[in-house]
């Protein structure tokens, strides 16, 4: 097998099927695409478990598969080698032949708010008949760079970069393998701050509908669970807070304010219990995730207090777990799966060498009002 072939191959241990399910297919594709000849070698089963991570047994099942397909045969001493093939069968054993191949770049996998995004994505792939290679970056720009040269050097034909800084990216690299200096497709996800191709959320109308609800209540001293860093997704929530307190005649208190490192439930409940630990704590928190909420709620309640009794939470993104936990949590729905569509259409597009009709597309948030937030008003809000 021509190494570049072999640096072609993918694997995501997260999927639904197994290592061995998604290698068998890819080597199909290859095949029925004419990237694989007749008679042309595979690896051996310790060269390709080698390179690619994996057991020697998971090779050896796939290629045991590819076998009992018809697709390749093995002999003793010789090793594994394609067989001539009909290959519109072929393409029928590899599911369907796709047209094109993407990479999507994305902070988790794990996270409900991209899975939801993820969903979107997938189903215009599935429709555009588009294979995708997955990456998770975990919030690191060094890893997005890293994944982003490795997927060009697979040679794929399009990359979706979700919650990171594009413009490192949006001139030509240089590219091991078939491109040589290349400016791949590229479309931005949920990051407002994109010189190319975009499709994010009204993050500032997030942050404003959530304090607005919570000062609306009585609430005049409201905290703030947001991220230590300063990530352009996270900042324009920040100034609606900002911007709603401001409406309302608040003075902003930078005590009011728990800078944490992290999106989940744990960074949740460290920020509730910075903010209960102030001298004066906050009556109302806004937390910038819903997972933060959730996590602050715990803590909350552990402490002794009751939500929204004794202090009233409010989120923002509308996972299914929000309408789930008790109280259920007051949030700001956010389009995760219309952003996930929406991305991958215009990916699509560009991949086709269309213009996409818009450049850049905003979608608008929502108020989603359940119990966590209460009916009451505040009787000394001083």
């Amino acid at each position: 097998m021509p190494i570049n072939i072999l640096e072609r191959i993918h694997l995501n241990p997260r999927l639904d099927t197994t290592l061995a399910q998604q290698f068998k297919q890819q080597l199909s594709w290859f095949i029925a695409s004419g990237q694989l000849k007749p008679r042309e070698f595979l690896p051996s089963v310790r060269q390709a478990a080698s390179q690619l991570g994996i057991n020697f047994n998971t090779v050896r099942n796939a290629y045991q598969k590819l076998e009992a397909d018809g697709l390749v045969e093995t002999r003793q001493g010789s090793g594994t080698r394609v067989l001539p093939s009909d290959l519109q069968r072929v393409a029928q054993l590899a599911g369907e032949l796709p047209s094109h191949t993407a990479g999507v770049i994305v902070p988790s996998l794990t996270n409900p708010f991209y899975h939801a995004f993820l969903q979107g994505v997938e189903m215009v792939a599935n429709q555009a008949r588009t294979m995708l290679f997955m990456c998770v970056t975990h919030d690191d720009p060094g890893d997005a760079r890293r994944y982003y040269a490795q997927l060009a050097a697979k040679n794929v034909d399009g990359i979706l970069l979700a919650s990171q800084d594009d413009r490192p990216f949006l001139s030509p690299i240089p590219i091991s393998g078939e491109r040589g200096s290349a400016l791949l497709p590229l479309v931005s996800a949920d990051w407002p701050a994109s010189a190319g191709y975009a499709v994010s959320i009204d993050l500032e109308n997030a942050g404003y509908l959530a304090t607005r609800h919570l000062v609306e209540h009585g609430h005049r001293k409201v905290g703030l669970i947001t991220h230590a860093l300063e990530f352009a997704n996270v900042e324009p929530v920040n100034r609606g807070y900002q911007r709603a307190l401001q409406e309302a005649g608040i003075d902003h208190a930078p005590d009011w304010i728990a800078a944490v490192h992290g999106f989940d439930v744990t960074a949740g409940s460290e920020g509730a219990r910075m903010l209960l630990a102030r001298q004066q704590p906050p009556t109302a928190i806004f937390a910038i995730t819903d997972l933060l909420a959730i996590g602050a709620m715990r803590t909350i309640q552990q402490a002794g207090w009751q939500v929204p009794q004794d202090l009233a939470v409010a989120g923002f993104n509308d996972i299914p777990l929000a309408a789930l936990v008790s109280p259920p949590l007051t949030t700001v729905s956010a389009p995760a799966y219309q952003m996930g569509l929406e991305a991958m259409k215009m990916l699509q597009s560009l991949i086709a060498g269309k213009l996409p009709s818009q450049r850049q597309i905003l979608l608008p948030t929502a108020l989603v009002i359940r119990q966590s937030c209460g009916h009451h008003t505040v009787s000394n809000p001083c």
